[in-house]
């Protein structure tokens, strides 16, 4: 597990218990048996939680990271719980974290990632019950940094060898006014493209 920068902010006192349990639900849920691109979905889940850490950002982001895909997510069809079993993973994480996990797993990317980065409201779309609204700019923000956490993971590997893929630098520079200053700051660094 990737340690945290010091000053951190927003720590759950809990954190390595809580994160021990998710891990549990994890290998209970069979995620660890689930492939994903060059891996499986636990190594991708963990991974994941490690830059959020790394980066700074809140042990509840982080601890979302660690369990995003529980619901599956719009561009990652395989879930490890249903929607009807929510209950099951807000028993086990702080419900700020759950809200978290559904509102990333929830996305039509489709829909609201055009949306992303210009000047007007967000019309975000819940794909699962295809309501519209307009999220808070915390919602948004910890959307966005998950978002760059969870494409960045993927592409660790490869961009190692290649360089950080086209794709991945337009996503950064259309979210990144909506990212966090932390995350900004090391997704740079990341892409090569320090100030």
């Amino acid at each position: 597990m990737v340690s945290r920068p010091a000053g951190a902010v927003n720590r759950l006192p809990d954190y390595v218990e809580l994160r021990r349990r998710v891990v549990e639900f994890l290998h209970r849920q069979g995620a660890d048996a689930v492939p994903h691109l060059r891996g499986t979905l636990t190594e991708h889940l963990e991974g994941t939680e490690g830059l959020l850490r790394a980066w700074g950002s809140s042990d509840a982001l982080a601890l979302a990271g660690l369990c995003h895909a529980t619901y599956g997510t719009d561009g990652f069809a395989p879930s490890l719980l249903s929607l009807g079993k929510r209950a099951v993973l807000r028993d086990l994480v702080p419900a700020e974290v759950e809200d978290i996990v559904y509102f990333y797993a929830s996305c039509d990317r489709k829909a609201v990632y055009p949306q992303l980065g210009n000047s007007n409201p967000v019309a975000f779309r819940d794909r699962f019950t295809d309501r519209v609204f307009e999220p808070t700019a915390a919602q948004l923000g910890q959307f966005v940094d998950l978002t760059l956490a969870n494409e960045i993971e993927i592409t660790l590997i490869d961009s190692a060898i290649a360089g950080p893929p086209r794709w991945l630098t337009s996503l950064f520079a259309q979210m990144q006014d909506l990212a966090s200053p932390s995350v900004q700051r090391c997704v740079r660094q990341h892409l090569g493209d320090e100030d």
